[in-house]
């Protein structure tokens, strides 16, 4: 392990110290005093059980706790392993699992990366503090990946029911795979594993001056890693479970803040996405499984939501949506809720549109993104009753089949897109 006696040095002191470690467990940690013990140890063991011939660093980016964190990350790392406290941006965020729009997270796990370059780290975990969940066994999952099999970008899963995750599934995965062809499932946040490698190029990148990008750091993470070519898996991890602070997050905002970012984008590497035309696996560490579905879904709501969309947004649709698009769109509208059904063609048809609107910037582009979630409540409701007499393997069929119209119809995208740029 590294030498003890520089664990307390300032990040940006790094360069100028004889110091390396080949592996940097970044912990981003804001009053988890909670939780911080047990995630300090199960790190500790990982380290310890998974990678005893490397050497290793616990670096802590703290936001500014008042509740001892960081004291007890020291106590328990002290003759275990390394650590350094790094000065967060004090209070700015809660939760690296949600794309909250706080710009803090993203400072912070800017400084995890320029510690792990300054230490010249090969492997880089990011980890959050308030994770009861986390084991040993995650280290391992989320290190070997890059220590040992040489990828770059390790993207947790977790056990859940068959519907949990809707918005991932029937947008954003669909959209990310056609987009740069890897069938990468959409961040779902709480810890990362990254290579040295592309640590560095998520520092270089201009996205740390373009407010409007941070409002999605997940996305801006993998999106970067997808464009760039970088080497991308899965990590199974088992139950996620977490110490939130938070309430319940609006839907508007959170959809806004995750396809905006990936809309964002767009901008930036139009020229690699443009010239994707198919999806390739990705590997995956660990067996997945899902957990059984624990109570009914609530259908008629998302179609009362669609219905209220139609009644109140009917003047920004004329404005994002081609004029066929939206009439199938109203035809949606008087269909019963026990039959209702969001024909798969449509639905890429809407993104795809959105997409198109948000770079002519027609509307203000907040506006144009919270917009599409009654659309998107009615996608989700004709796909929970298009598989509820099924299992799993019909939602995943039925992801699969989602995700090749996005394929297939994406020359609807770029044909247009390159018609305005001309």
């Amino acid at each position: 392990m590294t030498d003890q006696s520089v664990m307390n040095e300032p990040a940006e002191d790094l360069s100028n110290q004889a110091v390396t470690a080949d592996v940097v467990v970044g912990l981003l940690t804001l009053n988890n005093a909670g939780t911080i013990e047990q995630v300090v140890k199960s790190i500790i063991e990982g380290l310890q059980r998974f990678f005893g011939g490397a050497s290793a660093m616990i670096v802590n980016c703290d936001g500014g706790s008042q509740d001892g964190t960081p004291e007890i990350v020291e106590r328990l790392a002290a003759g275990q392993v390394a650590a350094r406290i790094v000065p967060g941006a004090a209070g700015h965020y809660a939760s690296l699992g949600t794309d909250s729009g706080l710009s803090g997270r993203a400072d912070d796990v800017r400084r995890l990366c320029e510690t792990a370059q300054s230490l010249q780290a090969k492997t880089c975990l990011i980890i959050e503090g308030n994770l009861r969940s986390l084991s040993p066994q995650w280290i391992e999952l989320l290190g070997r990946p890059v220590y040992h099999d040489g990828m770059d970008f390790v993207v947790p899963l977790f056990r859940r029911h068959r519907y949990e995750g809707t918005l991932v599934n029937n947008l954003l995965y669909p959209l990310m795979r056609s987009l740069y062809g890897k069938r990468l499932r959409y961040p779902s946040g709480g810890c990362y594993g990254l290579s040295g490698r592309l640590a560095r190029e998520l520092i270089k990148n201009p996205f740390w001056s373009q407010d409007e990008a941070r409002i999605s750091f997940d996305g801006w993470m993998t999106t970067v890693a997808l464009a760039e070519g970088y080497q991308v898996c899965h990590a199974f991890l088992g139950v996620k479970d977490q110490d939130s602070k938070l309430g319940t997050a609006d839907l508007a905002h959170v959809l806004a803040a995750a396809v905006g970012a990936i809309f964002h984008s767009m901008e930036d590497y139009e020229s690699g996405w443009e010239r994707t035309h198919e999806s390739t696996d990705v590997p995956l560490y660990g067996v997945v499984d899902y957990a059984p579905l624990t109570g009914p879904i609530n259908i008629a709501r998302m179609v009362s939501g669609m219905r209220q969309g139609v009644r109140d947004l009917l003047p920004l649709w004329e404005v994002i949506l081609s004029p066929e698009t939206l009439s199938q769109i109203l035809t949606l509208g008087i269909q019963e809720s026990d039959e209702f059904h969001f024909p798969e063609n449509l639905w890429v048809q809407v993104v795809y549109e959105f997409a198109l609107a948000y770079h002519d910037q027609v509307l203000h582009r907040e506006h144009l993104l919270k917009s599409l979630t009654p659309l998107y409540l009615g996608q989700t409701a004709s796909f929970v009753l298009d598989t509820q007499r099924g299992g799993t393997e019909q939602v995943e069929a039925s992801v699969e089949s989602l995700c090749r119209r996005f394929e297939a119809m994406k020359p609807y995208l770029t044909d247009r897109w390159r018609w305005r740029d001309e």
